[in-house]
């Protein structure tokens, strides 16, 4: 990793890695405008490669989309499924080299500014904060992503990035401070854990950004145990705090689920859910009928689509041919 200084905000730099002889291919990438400006974005989300499902051609699409931003929102690797399962780091590492083999993953990532968050997966199925294999899993997951962490807390995922005045990006870590499943729900219960809850709760009230988006791997409602519909006390007090601070404009983005959907929830917030990219199809979707669905599908790979400007948001969902799936506009409330 080399960390870069001193970059002109609004700016589209091309990098090289050079090594005595050998070069890289050219990458690209595009800085965040200045604080005070209300420029456009455009990013795309999703979440679920199984190297299984390999090549992952919907990359091809994505990068023909030319965004200025990815939101990777987890299990980019499956390190307890394939022909390996991770136990070791040396293994852990491997699953990484294997989902960069594939040539469509690697030319999007040369492509676009990455963003990117941890589910499960890099980890096994549904770990939490008393798993075994967590210090290993995030050693590897630091290694092959540019993840930049603050010194005093070099295992810390959860951050924030603004786009301007634009938009302020919440990058959750639901999976290294949460409480196990099965605990009773209630006030000990935690998916975030009390430092980044406060972290998110502070962030959100003080911002100034047109629009909030908040990456959060799992979904907020109508799932398992595992996703937000187990830590429904937690859950509730963030919805809660958005109502009552009549925080504006607040998105979620969401994979984990293996099928797609849009949803507004009776406290204010819209919830888009996006994926797989390139992993086993959901049959059916939870989500369906529930009254704060507003669409949902299931059956094709997928990713989704974002403009958000000072007018409104743009919100599409695209299949593994770049075909538009569902179309949505959502309003922007000052």
């Amino acid at each position: 990793k080399v960390e870069l200084t001193r970059l002109d905000p609004g700016q589209r730099y091309y990098y090289r890695f050079v090594s005595g002889s050998a070069r890289s291919v050219s990458g690209t990438f595009v800085t965040p405008p200045a604080a005070g400006r209300e420029d456009p974005v455009t990013l795309i989300w999703g979440a679920d490669t199984a190297e299984d499902y390999k090549p992952f051609r919907i990359f091809r699409g994505m990068r023909a989309r030319n965004a200025d931003l990815f939101l990777y929102l987890g299990d980019t690797v499956y390190a307890d499924f394939g022909r390996i399962r991770a136990i070791t780091l040396d293994q852990y590492r491997q699953k990484y080299q294997i989902n960069r083999e594939d040539q469509f993953l690697r030319e999007y990532l040369s492509s676009v500014a990455t963003w990117v968050i941890w589910d499960d997966h890099e980890v096994e199925n549904n770990f939490d904060s008393e798993h075994t294999r967590v210090e290993t899993g995030l050693r590897a997951f630091r290694e092959y992503w540019p993840i930049r962490t603050p010194p005093d807390a070099p295992g810390r995922l959860y951050r924030n990035f603004r786009w301007g005045r634009t938009v302020e990006f919440f990058i959750l870590d639901t999976r290294q401070y949460r409480t196990p499943t099965f605990r009773i729900d209630g006030p000990e219960k935690t998916m975030l854990g009390r430092a980044q809850k406060q972290w998110l709760l502070d962030g959100l009230a003080r911002s100034t950004a047109l629009v909030k988006v908040v990456v959060s791997s799992v979904p907020l409602r109508h799932h398992s145990g595992d996703s937000w519909e187990g830590y429904t006390f937690e859950r509730n007090e963030i919805l809660r705090f958005i109502a009552d601070r009549r925080i504006a404009s607040v998105v979620f983005l969401v994979g984990d689920v293996h099928y797609a959907a849009l949803l507004r929830h009776p406290e204010g917030p819209y919830e888009a859910i996006a994926g797989p990219l390139a992993a086993i199809l959901s049959r059916s979707s939870r989500v369906a009928g529930k009254p704060e669905t507003l669409w949902s599908a299931t059956g094709k790979f997928n990713y989704g689509w974002m403009r958000i400007t000072r007018d409104g948001i743009l919100v599409e969902w695209r299949d593994d041919q770049d075909n538009l799936w569902h179309q949505a506009r959502l309003p922007i409330t000052r």
